[in-house]
């Protein structure tokens, strides 16, 4: 991001990334449901133990009265018949219980869909409103140094939010019958080209062409994959937060207006909901706990130097997802998912406790919840 285009808003281009992503996944939602018999099968929907059946073959053979249940016959019992007629009357034909056909892989619709829907509306919140050049631009922005446009938040901020559209993306991808393992490998892929194709209209729209903000962004995208191919997606995630803004004690310091990036913060998380459970432990009520390490900077650019901040500290926070599970809000309906997934990615305030050790005057900070300037 470049000091001169402050209009440029990285956490609008991760909402934007989550929208394209979630818009895929509105139908899924409300089509899910429980399991139901294919039609004409033999035996009832409920699948319950009343209705006399048990699932396990392809035959439906009478039994004695002793093990018969309210209707009179289990489903794939052993024992012969008596009566070879009566093996003719309940024998189920095989295609009557056969698993429906494997859905049709529509991953090359979902990702152009994806990837689509991201530029336009990068080209309505962005590049509509910005006069386009004839050359391409090139924008060296640095990582992480204390003399960057800020301080390295907005690289936390790609990171972040390519991890974010990345499990988004999967999730759409794994929808349109896309192998897990191939959803994987689209998603990165995809977050990587998307993230490369703003650079390349940032060159030409007065922002210039950040390698690093095209390299960062794909990273969030690889490591969400990866996470995801090794099962440990429930036990390390990352989130985006809020924070507050307020101004130094000496109003003379001030010299510009406050900019989004001191109301954020950037974690990784270890959620211990996953965490014990692998290393043979119980949760407990530790399972709505995790731990985190948080960045977030503060006064960039609009503070003079000395008393601008880099924060990087580790903080313990509630697991609002795994609470949110807990007060039974579900998955699979159509205002669980987005909710759950709201809880799971996006840090809310005052929800984490820790201290920080601000790298610019090399000091510690806190115990705080991240919120205000720290004088």
């Amino acid at each position: 991001m470049l000091p001169s285009l402050p209009h440029r808003l990285p956490p609008l281009r991760v909402a934007l990334l989550a929208l394209a992503a979630a818009a895929l996944l509105a139908a899924p939602a409300a089509a899910s449901g429980g399991f139901s018999a294919p039609p004409g099968s033999a035996f009832p929907s409920s699948g319950s133990p009343q209705d006399g059946f048990h699932l396990d073959g392809a035959s439906l053979l009478p039994v004695d009265a002793e093990s018969r249940g309210p209707e009179g016959f289990l489903l794939g019992s052993t024992e012969a018949p008596a009566d070879a007629g009566a093996r003719a009357r309940w024998e189920v034909e095989p295609e009557t219980i056969s698993a429906p056909p494997a859905k049709k892989d529509k991953s090359w619709i979902v990702a152009t869909s994806f990837t689509a829907a991201f530029l336009g509306l990068e080209y309505l919140a962005f590049w509509a409103s910005a006069e386009l050049s004839e050359d391409f631009q090139w924008a060296n922005e640095g990582w992480f140094d204390p003399d960057t446009y800020s301080g390295g938040a907005d690289k936390a901020s790609h990171l972040v939010g390519g991890y974010i559209a990345g499990r988004f993306l999967e999730s759409a991808l794994l929808w349109g019958g896309s192998a897990p393992e191939k959803a994987q490998f689209l998603s990165a892929a995809m977050i990587g080209v998307t993230g490369t194709l703003i650079e390349v209209g940032d060159a030409y729209h007065g922002y210039g062409f950040s390698w690093q903000d095209a390299l960062i962004t794909a990273s969030g995208g690889v490591i969400g994959s990866l996470l995801s191919h090794y099962k440990l997606d429930d036990t390390v995630t990352m989130r985006w937060g809020r924070v507050g803004i307020d101004k130094p004690d000496d109003a003379a310091v001030v010299v510009g207006s406050p900019n989004h990036y001191s109301a954020e913060m950037y974690t990784a998380d270890v959620r211990l909901a996953g965490l014990l459970p692998r290393l043979g432990e119980s949760p407990g009520v530790a399972k709505y706990f995790l731990a985190s390490v948080a960045y977030g900077t503060k006064g960039y650019p609009w503070v003079e130097a000395p008393y601008r901040q880099r924060r990087i500290g580790i903080e313990i926070a509630l697991d609002t997802y795994q609470i949110g599970l807990a007060l039974g809000i579900p998955k699979d309906s159509w205002w669980g998912g987005p909710t759950l997934a709201f809880l799971r990615y996006f840090r809310i305030p005052f929800t984490g406790i820790g201290v920080q050790y601000e790298l610019n005057s090399r000091r510690w900070m806190g115990p705080n919840s991240f919120y205000s300037y720290d004088r």
